[in-house]
């Protein structure tokens, strides 16, 4: 912020005529006001422009060629200023010629007149209020200019605020990506294990027991108990197995692990689902598969949980060029507030469909709810990628001796 300066406070003196330039500057000195007398318009243009109080000017010194030029200097102040000028007119009545002068005076914009002769007292006291009135323009320059800084400071760090909301976006987005990738490949290697370890042991000790219910003399109703058990044991490991990571969705893809998927969700929750997958269609990306996948399953849980629909449409369609899944329910609706929330910033509806909207995003695809009183529609589709392309599958890996179920 630019502070102020003895010069601001300068009196200029234009009377280059007579002796008046030095009695007023005597008289301004003697009390204690800077001054500097300036010979011609040009050197007071160039002194306002650096910096003074006012101008004290005698009339006969103003020729109109003069007051031209010098309001196109003074037409050039910053908006803040508007400097004062006193100009000494000449003793007398107020003619026609008088008047003409005085609005000839116009251009220089701030003007006071003062008749000649003058008592030392008025010219101090016309001296000391053009110096007060230009101290509040120069505290208004002031304010302005630490507004302006303050202006600034605040736009630089909202601007790094910004920036740093959006590395924190980012950086969070990256961490949602990697985490339902962990997810993802958690599921996985929690299937296979299910199936591969527990699942095989499980078989392994059925056969046991099968060969030991031969003999009847041996606890039949208590081998009858354990072999139930495991029967549940193991149909419910297979179950969990298929739910944590579908073999289908890697051997057969996605077509095959829907029809699964929606046809055991329909004997599951009782509720009426419809699936409409085009016979041909082709496999995706491993990477579009798994999401679309997962996403059908987090819109089906919702809809058992939250929407109280008697009945579920899925359609599944994809081009060269894109994926699309749709599943629409006939439930009671997301409420307004918390849909527009959601639309906003991807809040308050719950991690099921905050995770459907990050996985989405990780594939660059777009993600559409419309909802009312009678029901919602999630309307998804994806861009297919060249990488892994159309067909390319990342099969899970094999434990030695055991085959995907």
């Amino acid at each position: 912020m630019r502070s102020s300066s003895s010069n601001d406070y300068r009196v200029l003196i234009f009377a280059p005529f007579g002796k008046d330039a030095g009695l007023i500057e005597k008289v301004l000195q003697q009390s204690g006001i800077a001054t500097q007398v300036v010979p011609t318009p040009a050197d007071l243009a160039r002194c306002i422009s650096t910096g003074a109080g006012t101008a004290i000017i005698t009339e006969e010194a103003l020729r109109s060629s003069e007051i031209d030029a010098l309001g196109r200097s003074l037409a050039n102040q910053p908006p803040w200023s508007d400097f004062p000028i006193l100009v000494l007119t000449g003793g007398g009545v107020s003619t026609f010629s008088s008047e003409t002068a005085v609005r000839s005076r116009a251009p220089l914009g701030n003007v006071s007149l003062l008749e000649r002769p003058l008592r030392p007292a008025t010219l101090l006291s016309a001296a000391h209020s053009a110096l007060r009135a230009r101290q509040r323009q120069y505290e208004i320059r002031d304010h302005l200019q630490q507004r302006k800084m303050s202006e600034e400071a605040l736009r630089r760090a909202h601007d790094e605020l910004e920036s740093l909301v959006e590395q924190r976006t980012a950086a969070l987005r990256r961490l949602s990506t990697h985490l339902l990738r962990v997810q993802d490949e958690e599921r996985r290697r929690i299937a296979r294990e299910l199936h591969d370890s527990l699942g095989q042991f499980m078989t392994a000790t059925k056969i046991n027991l099968d060969l030991l219910a031969q003999d009847a003399s041996q606890s039949p109703e208590r081998l009858r108990d354990a072999q139930q058990l495991l029967d549940r044991a193991i149909s419910d490991t297979r179950t969990l197995s298929h739910l944590l990571h579908p073999p289908l969705l890697d051997e057969a893809g996605l077509s095959s692990a829907a029809r699964w998927y929606v046809e055991g969700f329909g004997k599951r929750s009782g509720i009426a689902t419809t699936l409409d997958i085009p016979a041909d269609l082709q496999r995706l990306p491993v990477t579009i598969e798994t999401a679309l996948f997962r996403i059908l399953q987090e819109s089906l849980t919702n809809v058992h949980r939250h929407s109280g629909s008697r009945a579920v449409d899925v359609k599944l369609a994809a081009d060269d060029s894109a994926a699309r899944l749709t599943i629409r329910d006939y439930g009671s609706g997301i409420p307004p507030k918390l849909l527009e929330r959601f639309r906003q910033d991807g809040t308050n509806v719950g991690v099921g469909l905050a995770g459907i909207r990050e996985r989405i995003k990780e594939l660059g695809g777009t993600l559409d709810i419309q909802s009312t009183a009678s029901g919602t529609l999630i309307a998804v589709e994806i861009p297919i990628g060249e990488a892994p392309a159309l067909g390319q599958r990342v099969m899970p890996e094999s434990r030695a001796g055991f085959s995907a179920p």
